[in-house]
């Protein structure tokens, strides 16, 4: 019996010796104070914001140049309405009427001749000369 004894302690010593050593480390538990996570989510965070905020800063200034040059347009109509009204009032004058007639027209006044210059050179039509249906009454 001790021989048997004997084999299986120099089987189960040649097994103890064939393993491999195991490690005396102990195992790492995970520490967030030493792991690389809050930095890596702090970091994406940050370029997260500054794209964010680029990207409102850019909107904010073509809205800016949107409304200055809405602004100028405004300008520019206000102008352009205050220069119709202008030419509206002086439209509706009797003497800008009594211009027009006489430019554009032809019209002249009793007692008034009229001069129609004529370029040499050309086929003149034949002008006539307003009849009294055609004259300005003062």
């Amino acid at each position: 019996m001790r021989q048997s004894m004997r084999n299986e302690e120099a089987f189960y010593c040649h097994q103890e010796q064939t393993e491999p050593p195991k490690r005396t480390r102990p195992r790492k538990s995970f520490n967030i104070s030493r792991s690389r996570l809050p930095a890596v989510v702090l970091s994406l965070l940050l370029v997260y914001l500054v794209i964010s905020f680029c990207t409102q800063f850019s909107k904010l200034s073509s809205m800016q140049r949107d409304v200055q040059n809405i602004q100028l347009q405004v300008q520019e109509m206000q102008q352009r309405n205050t220069t119709l009204r202008e030419e509206l009032r002086l439209a509706q004058s009797d003497a800008y009427i009594e211009k027009t007639a006489r430019e554009k027209i032809g019209l002249v006044k009793p007692g008034e001749t009229r001069i129609v210059t004529v370029v040499s050179g050309n086929d003149s039509l034949a002008l006539e000369v307003p009849e009294e249906q055609y004259n300005i009454a003062d």
